[in-house]
């Protein structure tokens, strides 16, 4: 009976020692390294930092677009040890390319200003800026052929004589 409760403690011992070993604490700077991994691969994230704290994963940065940012969320979220992901991504899209539009514009602009010498015009992001001097009855018709260009705006800070 002595020797029966001897092996019953010991099997009970041996079982306790078992699970706790078996109950492995996640190391968050492991996780963290992985899910920053797995970010680093899709160059659409690379504005993207992930920290982990106790195994809840926190998203930060800039991403162009929503889908980029669920993109970081899910492929986080699939990293073994995450129990879950705080998304704090802002989505900033990128500012347009009006490199075309400025280049059309300039080749026509030396048409339209050929009439209007006291004026000068600079192209940029789609805006045309006019500075100088104009008379008052010459300004429609160079309005006119501004417009014709579809800039995006037309500032006008002629001197109207």
């Amino acid at each position: 009976m002595k020797a029966f409760r001897f092996m019953t403690a010991i099997t009970l011992i041996l079982a306790l020692g078992m699970s706790v070993a078996s109950c492995k604490k996640v190391n968050d700077a492991e996780v963290q390294k992985a899910a920053q991994e797995v970010l680093m691969a899709d160059p659409a994230l690379a504005g993207v930092v992930v920290t982990v704290q106790e195994q809840v994963a926190t998203l930060t940065g800039i991403v162009d677009d929503d889908v980029a940012k669920a993109a970081a969320e899910s492929a986080v979220a699939a990293v073994e040890n995450v129990k879950s992901v705080v998304n704090n991504i802002e989505v900033v899209p990128p500012a347009p390319d009006y490199s075309e539009l400025d280049a059309a514009i300039n080749a026509a602009l030396a048409d339209a200003m050929k009439d209007h010498a006291t004026v000068t015009a600079a192209v940029e992001n789609g805006v045309i800026t006019l500075t100088g001097e104009i008379r008052e009855r010459d300004l429609p018709t160079l309005m006119q052929k501004l417009n014709a260009l579809n800039p995006v705006q037309i500032v006008n800070n002629l001197t109207v004589k």
